[in-house]
């Protein structure tokens, strides 16, 4: 039995995909976004979420400015796929090149594992630097 397999676009459209299950699974644009924020929060070297709009930190405001999430549709295979663009706040002292390379593993895996969809770049800019521990 062949059912589909819905997600709401960031602008409000229904996108379904069928699937050998039974019933109906909805994946909300959100969840992805969520995914990839906490992947980010949590990366070793990530101290925030920056604003894409330069001079604002919107660590503790609001991260949304700083994460884009883009959903296309294979139109071949039915597959999703994902790009996602992130700007950071590293921490001082740490080197940036691991610091992002790790990033993007983070969040091409949370995504990936959790959803299925296939994550096709996940762009990463450093708008700044931060001293975390000063000792």
């Amino acid at each position: 039995m062949q059912t589909s397999t819905q997600a709401t676009a960031p602008d409000g459209a229904q996108r379904t995909e069928e699937t050998p299950t039974g019933g109906q699974i909805v994946i909300s644009p959100r969840v992805v976004f969520t995914l990839a924020r906490n992947a980010a929060l949590s990366t070793y070297g990530v101290v925030g979420i920056a604003s894409r709009f330069t001079g604002f930190d919107c660590t503790h405001t609001d991260p949304r400015r700083g994460l884009e999430i883009q959903i296309t549709d294979n139109p071949t295979t039915g597959a999703k796929h994902v790009t996602v663009t992130v700007h950071i706040i590293a921490e001082y002292g740490v080197r940036i090149q691991a610091v992002t390379s790790s990033l993007q593993q983070q969040i091409r895996y949370s995504i990936e594992h959790s959803t299925g969809y296939v994550v096709d770049a996940v762009n990463v800019h450093v708008t700044g630097l931060r001293v975390t521990n000063e000792d």
